[in-house]
């Protein structure tokens, strides 16, 4: 049966455009490419592009068909977010063999039910994943100028953390209230590590530890979303960002509420002198991530690759040429995807799979709830430190407005030329379907006439 057979109601064909849309929503894909995957899985059902409508938020996806005769709408709800790189490659590769390739109904639709059957298992145990956490979070003292042994007392913190997190998932409890669990006992188990003998700048524990817990790629995605015009999906991920930071800050705040941890905020993030000890960090960093986010194992050696890359262009660019953060996270952030994006036909997989784990070091949560912290704890604070704060969230977003900026830099260049000539290799290919049909019409007629005869 082909897959655009005209025996199949309107409703078989939404129903599979919209799982296409809601797997690649689900797993943590950007607007725009969740939108190409689904008008590529409307082309190879037979529904032209200028028929199809689509509206996007980040929780409910909903499309509209023009048959000729009448509209049909439907919508699909998204309830489980996560991020899983894994399967946005299944995905976009079926949509795309289906209609390259000239897949069945039939196999598209197997092919889909599969990815959805093992949406929820994993490359890596759920061990792996823990530890991973633990890592990258270490990785980021080690960034931030820490040392060997409290890159350990954070890592122990923020595995305490992951498992409160784990646990919590498991006995379904309310997502926001994990989350900020998770920050309180990661900051708890970071503040009793400042009793432990060995570390030379204790705070940096309890700075590091939660930071993996801050939801970097839909963060990436809402400025994406808001650069390419999907205004309600970018509001709606942009607020549920602010809502899991909030989570994770007052978890934070009611660990320091019960200890006597001076003010951990002001420890200095910056650097202040190259390392090769941070290059290696952020390599572990994009390997913590890598795993987090289920990225298949032949991509790792590329985003480790790559943090080491962006990360030492960053700092390279503050340290010896006195360039600001966000300038400078926005540069070596567009040099990362610049050079995957000219090296993309060596990965045969969209870009974003390496580049997304390398860029999320870059990511400014230690600024993001610094001043989160302050509008908390705003009773107590003085004009200066509520403009200190203001300061500080400014140049919070500045930073991943750069990062989103770098990081879509190429594509953003070469949108207009890659669209055309997608459209013109559709077009292509569905004229030359249909001669291919015509021909096969008229040899089954020719058949059917001298059989006749």
């Amino acid at each position: 049966m082909s897959i655009s057979n005209s025996s199949l109601s309107i409703r078989d064909k939404m129903k599979l455009i919209l799982d296409t849309g809601q797997l690649m929503m689900e797993s943590g894909a950007g607007s725009k490419r969740i939108v190409r995957d689904m008008l590529r899985a409307a082309a190879c059902l037979g529904i032209y592009w200028e028929d199809v409508q689509i509206h996007i938020t980040y929780s409910t996806i909903m499309i509209n068909v023009d048959d000729g005769k009448k509209t049909h709408t439907m919508f699909r709800k998204c309830y489980r977010h996560g991020v899983n790189m894994t399967t946005i490659l299944q995905t976009s590769e079926a949509s795309w063999e289906a209609l390259y390739k000239n897949d069945s109904y039939d196999t598209f639709r197997q092919h889909l039910d599969y990815i959805r059957h093992n949406f929820g298992n994993r490359i890596y145990p759920e061990w792996m994943v823990i530890l991973a956490i633990g890592l990258a979070s270490a990785s980021f003292c080690l960034i931030f100028g820490g040392h060997a042994v409290e890159a350990l007392y954070t890592l122990l913190a923020a595995i305490l953390g992951a498992l409160v997190k784990f646990v919590c998932t498991k006995l379904e409890i309310n997502g926001y209230i994990t989350i900020a669990a998770s920050a309180f006992s990661a900051t708890l188990m970071a503040y009793l590590t400042m009793y432990l003998p060995g570390a030379i700048n204790p705070f940096l524990p309890i700075v590091a530890c939660a930071l993996t817990l801050i939801p970097g790629v839909p963060l990436i995605n809402s400025v994406d979303d808001f650069l390419n015009n999907y205004l309600t999906s970018g509001m709606t991920r942009l607020t549920h960002t602010i809502l899991i930071m909030l989570a994770m800050t007052f978890g934070i705040a009611g660990a320091v509420g019960i200890t006597d941890v001076p003010s951990f905020t002001a420890v200095p993030i910056a650097p202040e002198s190259l390392y090769m000890a941070q290059a290696l960090a952020a390599a572990m960093a994009a390997f913590g991530f890598s795993v987090m986010f289920n990225v298949p194992k032949r991509y790792i050696i590329a985003a480790c690759l790559g943090a080491i890359l962006t990360v030492d262009t960053r700092d390279i660019l503050m340290v010896k040429f006195n360039m600001g953060m966000a300038s400078a996270s926005f540069f070596g952030a567009a040099v990362l995807s610049i050079f995957y994006f000219s090296a993309s036909r060596f990965f045969h997989a969209p870009v974003f799979v390496v580049t997304i784990p390398a860029i999320i070091p870059l990511i400014p949560g230690v600024l993001l709830y610094r001043f989160l912290f302050a509008i908390i704890d705003i009773s107590h604070a003085s004009m200066d430190e509520l403009l200190t704060a203001f300061q500080t969230g400014v140049e919070a977003m500045l930073i991943l407005l750069g990062i989103s900026l770098g990081a879509t830099l190429p594509d953003a260049i070469a949108h207009q030329y890659i669209e055309r000539s997608r459209r013109k290799n559709l077009q292509r290919l569905l004229e030359r379907r249909g001669e291919d049909k015509a021909d096969a019409k008229d040899a089954a007629d020719l058949d059917r006439a001298s059989t006749r005869g």
